[in-house]
């Protein structure tokens, strides 16, 4: 099992845990409906290689943009 950051949807920013070899989750929502995170890989310039599970309807280049904002709000903290 290991910890990961949600990014995007209604989880954005959260940390949860993620049994080891899962790939996908789907969350139903009242609000929002269906949505659907799967595990993606982003490397940051000043993080490294980072493990996440993203809104599957993001693109990359959102995604590294949301991962290291909150990556930046932690280290702040």
């Amino acid at each position: 099992m290991s910890i990961v950051l949600y990014v995007g949807g209604s989880k954005d920013g959260t940390r949860g845990f993620m049994p080891h070899g899962f790939t996908k989750s789907m969350l139903e929502t009242v609000e929002y409906g269906r949505e659907i995170y799967v595990e993606r890989i982003v490397r940051l310039a000043r993080y490294g290689t980072v493990r996440i599970m993203a809104l599957e309807s993001l693109c990359e280049d959102l995604i590294a943009g949301l991962v290291s904002r909150h990556y930046d709000a932690a280290a702040a903290a």
